[in-house]
């Protein structure tokens, strides 16, 4: 039986209580809840501010191998690089000032770039996330390009075997520049279906860049965000001494 008590056993949480009928009284039952025996079921908050640090990519990184503050790049691939936008070119911002650079120079043949910008980022195990941003494709260049670059937006985690588990993916492909222009910032919203593991409390927040062409492009990244859904995690769990 799982209900508010009222006593001083467990002021505000629920609480599981050990209950006993003593007799019928015009066809009610009189439950009695013996108080040595309750116990509070925790209430598990799950966050309600802003997980992701510096998701509007306006604090550059001490780190001179890096862009970003709070931010990662890596696995480039193919002198492909993530930057901030030059101040000539300002503004190309979603929100703020500032917004992260894809970057790809054009090349006489074609052949892949990527690279990855990712941030690790604590959560509360049992908790369902979204995830939200803008993005900007910038086509540069006049060559063909092999194969649409693509942008992928994920949100995994890592299980105990050591792999990677997808909890949110977002792909995003674009088309050469006649038949897909630069439309300004598009802004995307996903949320998980599944809340965080019981035993995870960490994710990782990345933005995948692939392109297969000799053109070379610029696509435009801004206003990363990730929240809680919930105001409870599905991880509570009652004392072990009750």
């Amino acid at each position: 039986m799982v209900r508010e008590f009222p006593g001083n056993c467990c002021p505000g949480p629920p609480c599981v209580c050990t209950t006993q009928v003593s007799k019928k009284i015009e066809k009610q039952l009189k439950i009695e809840i013996d108080d040595s025996k309750c116990c509070c079921i925790p209430k598990c908050p799950c966050e309600n501010e802003e997980l992701v640090r510096n998701g509007g990519f306006e604090m550059i990184s001490a780190d001179p191998t890096q862009p970003f503050a709070d931010w990662r790049a890596v696995n480039a691939l193919s002198n492909t690089i993530v930057s901030r936008v030059p101040e000539n070119m300002l503004p190309v911002a979603y929100e703020g000032i500032h917004s992260a650079w894809f970057i790809t120079e054009p090349s006489p043949v074609v052949e892949q770039h990527s690279i990855s910008l990712q941030q690790n980022v604590t959560v509360t195990p049992g908790c369902i996330y979204r995830l939200s941003f803008a993005e900007n494709l910038l086509i540069k260049g006049n060559g063909m390009a092999a194969a649409i670059p693509i942008l992928t937006a994920k949100v995994i985690y890592i299980d105990n075997y050591g792999n990677a588990v997808d909890l949110i993916v977002v792909p995003i492909l674009k088309f050469d520049q006649n038949r897909d222009p630069d439309r300004g910032y598009v802004y995307h919203e996903a949320t998980a279906d599944v809340p965080v593991p019981c035993g995870v409390s960490e994710l990782i927040v990345r933005f995948e860049y692939f392109e297969n062409s000799s053109i070379g492009s610029a696509w435009l990244l801004d206003s990363v965000s990730l929240r809680a859904v919930f105001p409870t995690s599905a991880c509570c769990q009652c004392p072990k001494e009750c």
